[in-house]
């Protein structure tokens, strides 16, 4: 195997750095940053801005007193797919968590190709809103694991719909949900199995759609929104609060794979063959969504 440098580190190590306020800082090239400068991405950026603020409002504490600021690299056009490690390399914009290089910042960055900065107001969709807050969750829980997927897509679809309530707007995704067939949702043994061989995302059932719309993202999200109403009843906690304990939960957990989410099931009373093996709490999040 070939030692490749990171192209992405290169690029940060030569980038220009904007701050847009205390707890949001931009990276971007010298050329990018001209157009930073005369003002060309000022609306994406203040609504990045706005989904930045909604979640620190939540008020998260974060492991070690940590008060990290978010991050986002802006990356050309032309080579974001290899900037970061894009996973489709057809793609002509995309954006994605990535490792980051600044030490008062998440251990992870948006990573963002540069026109997703340039595009209109009218396009900015509740479907686009959860998605980018999606991206933003990310960096969130990478503070306190990244342990698999269907645990870091199941989190980053909770904090945006669930957490902080997207979920009541998003008529179009909660019909989906609510249409769904017990066939239909992956069970999370399965789920784990899709994430080692890479089949996971793969199975969207909604053409022209977000990933909220893929079986096996909404099968995560039922997954950890279920979990969760567990933890709630069990500490007698809201949702702000059961979603910082699942964070200490899954940080606290010394084991991987099937082992965690059996470990996860223990720490709050309920049987691991029923968290692993079966639907139930997905069909619990299931039967909740549907009525809202």
């Amino acid at each position: 195997m070939e030692y490749k440098p990171s192209k992405l580190r290169e690029y940060i190590q030569n980038s220009e750095l904007r701050i847009v306020n205390d707890n949001f800082r931009i990276r971007l090239s010298p050329e990018l940053a001209k157009i930073y400068d005369a003002g060309g991405y000022n609306h994406r950026i203040a609504t990045h801005a706005e989904h930045i603020n909604a979640i620190i409002e939540l008020g998260i504490k974060y492991p070690g007193r940590a008060n990290p600021i978010f991050y986002i690299y802006i990356v050309p056009d032309e080579n974001f797919v290899e900037l970061l490690s894009f996973p489709w390399p057809n793609a002509k914009n995309g954006g994605k968590p990535v490792s980051s290089f600044d030490l008062d910042g998440f251990d992870s960055a948006y990573g963002l190709s540069q026109n997703m900065l340039m595009r209109k107001s009218t396009e900015e969709t509740i479907s686009w809103h959860v998605n980018n807050i999606h991206e933003f969750a990310h960096l969130v829980h990478g503070q306190f694991f990244n342990k698999n997927r269907i645990l870091s897509e199941g989190f980053a679809e909770l904090l945006p719909l669930y957490t902080m309530g997207l979920e009541e707007e998003f008529e179009e995704h909660r019909e989906v949900i609510k249409n769904m067939k017990p066939e239909d949702i992956i069970s999370p043994q399965e789920l784990l199995s899709m994430g080692r061989d890479g089949s996971f995302g793969k199975k969207t059932q909604a053409p022209d759609k977000s990933r909220s719309f893929d079986w096996s993202y909404i099968s995560s999200y039922l997954f950890v929104r279920g979990y969760i109403a567990k933890v709630a009843e069990k500490f007698g906690l809201d949702r702000i609060g059961a979603t910082q304990k699942f964070l200490e939960i899954v940080r606290a957990s010394q084991c991987s794979y099937q082992f965690l989410i059996l470990d996860l099931a223990n720490a709050i009373g309920i049987s691991g063959d029923e968290a692993l093996g079966t639907k139930t709490l997905q069909l619990t999040a299931q039967e909740e969504i549907a009525k809202i």
